[in-house]
């Protein structure tokens, strides 16, 4: 057999042959349960070669994974997650993580190996993005239960760990073996598609709290009455951040705008069927008075808040404001309404994404 080493065409071949035996074997039977003379074999090369070109098993380990951990870094340090709703985050995570898993089942074969057998090459040689991916995802999960969007029962890291077994479970699969698991024809694309929609759906209704839930096609009505409750300032058209953010109300297709600074009039509006939106500013944190009337009518009448998404916006213009903000949704949602978090720094494009599909439900 030719194992030329002379030029770096042939160098290169080696090498490689070598690292894809390593790695097909590493993967099938573990660290610990390959031997340097299968891998030999398998690469049609001699066990002296091996130790020319990577010095010892463990190098050629290391190797192994530097090579599986180039190709897993690409795909996710393209993947961004700037401006989308945290179901359209969770969608996506699930979705590429499980095409990962699909695309190389060998880098997580390997590791599966390790931690049932407790090694710890693989730790010792895993790409930092690897760890960092899972901190940024854990981080994400502690904001989304501190604004009120995921259930505070749950444990991020226990999330995280609980997605992978899921994914776990089919990513190895052949395609006659999911045709039997999904329970109908496709092709293989189709057939993950299916199981990455069914772990995205139960992801969805065992984490997000209710008015996060995705909604249900052709659910809600056609058009949607809306009672604004305007701040004083907006009022008089001097809040210049309320004003732009009711432009961009009245642009919805499906909305049927009312604003009003009288917040009886808000509780007849919603009395009559109509869903709410509540604009607020403040210089200390205080609750304005209108606001305080309609909690106050709200709490009077029990039935009016239960189970009311309300849209909540505090014009950001002083430090109070944040801490305004989380008032309000802790007061609505005491009542048994349903206050629509708004996330530290959230847009008000996509606050407004956020209400248009749970107002008015």
């Amino acid at each position: 057999m030719s194992q030329a080493i002379g030029t770096e065409e042939g160098k290169t071949t080696v090498q490689e042959r070598i690292l894809n035996a390593a790695e097909e074997l590493f993967a099938r039977n573990s660290f610990a349960g390959t031997r340097i003379s299968e891998i030999a074999l398998k690469a049609e090369v001699n066990q002296a070669m091996i130790h020319y070109y990577f010095d010892s098993k463990e190098k050629l380990y290391q190797e192994v994974l530097a090579r599986l951990f180039q190709h897993w870094e690409q795909y996710v340090r393209s993947i961004s997650w700037d401006g989308l709703e945290p179901e359209s985050i969770i969608r996506e995570y699930i979705k590429v993580h499980y095409e990962l898993k699909c695309q190389m089942p060998n880098l997580y074969k390997i590791f599966h190996w390790e931690a049932l057998e407790g090694g710890e090459l693989f730790n010792k040689y895993a790409s930092s993005t690897w760890v960092e991916d899972f901190l940024d995802k854990t981080q994400l999960f502690k904001e989304w239960k501190q604004a009120g969007i995921v259930d505070a029962n749950v444990n991020e890291t226990i999330l995280l760990f609980s997605l992978w077994g899921m994914m776990n479970q089919f990513y190895y699969r052949d395609h006659n073996n999911l045709t039997m698991i999904v329970g109908k024809e496709g092709s293989a694309e189709q057939l993950q598609a299916e199981i990455v929609e069914q772990m995205v759906q139960l992801t969805l209704r065992g984490v997000l709290v209710k008015h996060q839930l995705p909604t249900v096609s052709g659910s809600a009505e056609a058009v949607k009455n809306v009672v604004v409750l305007l701040p004083e300032a907006a009022e008089k058209g001097e809040n210049a951040e309320a004003m732009k953010l009711l432009d961009k109300m009245s642009l919805l297709p499906d909305w049927e705008m009312k604003p009003t600074a009288d917040a009886q009039q808000a509780l007849e509006d919603c009395r009559n069927g109509a869903s709410l939106f509540v604009f607020a500013s403040t210089k200390f944190g205080e609750v304005p008075a209108r606001i305080v009337k309609l909690l106050h009518g709200l709490e009077q009448d029990t039935a009016l808040a239960a189970d009311r998404f309300v849209g909540l916006w505090v014009t950001r213009d002083n430090p109070a404001s944040e801490s305004l903000q989380r008032t309000l949704e802790d007061a609505f949602n005491r009542l048994g309404a349903f206050a629509i978090a708004r996330v530290s720094g959230q847009s008000p494009r996509d606050y407004m994404k956020r209400c248009a599909k749970w107002i008015g439900k």
